[in-house]
């Protein structure tokens, strides 16, 4: 059996999609960024013009200024993700779900003769990492003649909790601001087995066992402007600050083989960790919504210039200098404008609101092509259930490719693989107001 060792600079390629990309690659890159807010998310994120509700903390701050009663709100998201792996002829399918907490947070608007003036608080989970691929492949060479499996897993979110305040400097502006404390973490796992199926060799499994869990920390402040022009339209701007993110990673690669009696024999085993930082580029956001009799039609669009990417310590890849890490990415990345659109039509006398929306989120790597860019398509309802409650909910549905050379250190001849990620979440926002 043709056994192999993977060394430990294998392990921080396999985190970032092929060496020598760099590890924010995983971090910017991999999940979906929807938000907060099963109203806004229906309307594909195009929110910042809007904000009637708690989810302003993270669209846009200003809007927190029309909020008028005290609010508690919360939401849950269910994520069904399947990936169909392929390379030649050979095709394999995994599906994986996930639920969990999206945002708990609360408004308070303190009590003025004229204006506004509103503080929040809370939790937000805005990008889930939950990602799964599964793929076999029968090597028939002679002199190998095995059976391949791999398997990875992701596992994490990036969240913060933030502080948030409007106020109204004239009859037609607010002006808002946020101050936000970033966490959240990854786990990946992944798993490479070789199978001596036809019982040809003297060992019947090689498996190797790689992983790294990853903890993020940062601050930043975000910064909004929401101008209402008139009764129907409203204009709105947001500035998100740049923000150096301190990611520290363990990781653990394990070898262990197995012989056609049973017996198993642990061929290597090291571990680690490792801490760096990373720092963004600023983002900015223009948006705009207009209402006319019932129907809401809203647009936004944001900015973010990937090559401003930058280590701000040494990278964690071996023989990698900062300097390095930081030329790949001006080379290799670049700037995107991520394209939201929504539309909200409120029922007459029953208290209900139909949505519908499309996300654009191109991708940061400068020739992964446009299959790569994730088009996501969202519905949603709205529904007022007494004076206090109201129930929000949203459904997202997508699909995209992934294409990555030599995953697998080219084991089987594996040369590339396919993946056509299909993406559908559904969201539940519930909200009382006194």
């Amino acid at each position: 059996m043709n056994f192999r060792r993977v060394s430990k600079y294998v392990i921080a390629v396999l985190l970032l999609n092929v060496a020598p990309c760099p590890a924010q690659e995983d971090i910017f890159s991999n999940g979906v960024e929807t938000g907060i807010g099963a109203r806004a998310i229906g309307m594909g994120g195009a929110y910042s013009a809007i904000g009637e509700d708690y989810s302003a903390t993270f669209w846009n701050p200003a809007a927190l200024a029309q909020i008028r009663r005290f609010e508690l709100t919360g939401g849950l998201s269910h994520l069904s993700r399947n990936n169909d792996a392929s390379f030649s002829t050979a095709l394999v399918e995994s599906q994986e779900s996930f639920t969990k907490l999206t945002d708990l947070g609360l408004v308070y608007p303190v009590p003025t003769y004229r204006g506004s003036l509103v503080f929040a608080f809370g939790y937000n989970r805005i990008r889930s990492y939950d990602a799964n691929m599964e793929f076999s492949f029968f090597d028939p060479t002679p002199g190998d003649s095995v059976d391949f499996k791999w398997r990875e897993q992701d596992l994490g979110s990036m969240n913060f909790w933030n502080a948030a305040a409007a106020v109204d400097v004239s009859p037609n502006l607010s002006l808002g601001a946020g101050l936000n404390f970033w966490s959240g973490g990854n786990d990946y796992s992944f798993s490479k087995r070789e199978l001596d199926i036809y019982n040809i060799w003297n060992e019947d499994e090689w498996r190797s066992d790689q992983s790294i869990n990853s903890d993020f920390s940062a601050f930043n402040m975000s910064l909004g402007m929401l101008f209402r022009v008139n009764s129907q339209l409203r204009l709105a701007g947001t500035l998100y600050t740049p923000k150096t993110i301190t990611i520290n990673e363990e990781w653990r690669e394990k070898e262990l083989v197995t012989d056609d009696g049973g017996f198993a024999d642990i061929t290597y085993d090291d571990a680690g960790d490792f801490e760096y930082q990373i720092r963004t580029p600023f983002t900015f956001s223009l948006g705009a919504a207009f209402n006319l009799a019932g129907l809401m039609i809203s647009g936004q669009l944001d900015f973010n210039n990937w090559q401003q990417l930058r280590y701000e310590s040494e990278p964690p890849v071996a023989e990698t200098t900062r300097e390095q890490a930081n030329d790949f990415i001006h080379e290799n990345y670049r700037s995107t404008t991520r394209l939201r659109l929504g539309a909200e039509f409120t029922l007459p006398g029953v208290g209900t609101q139909v949505r519908a929306g499309y996300y654009l989120d191109p991708s940061i790597q400068a020739n992964a092509g446009s299959d790569a860019d994730r088009k996501i398509y969202s519905l949603g309802l709205g529904f007022l259930l007494d004076k206090q409650l109201k129930l929000d909910v949203a459904y997202t549905f997508g699909v995209w490719k992934k294409t990555r050379a030599n995953p697998f250190s080219g084991d089987a001849g594996v040369t590339s693989l396919l993946e056509n990620i299909s993406y559908k979440k559904f969201f539940t926002t519930i909200s009382y107001r006194l």
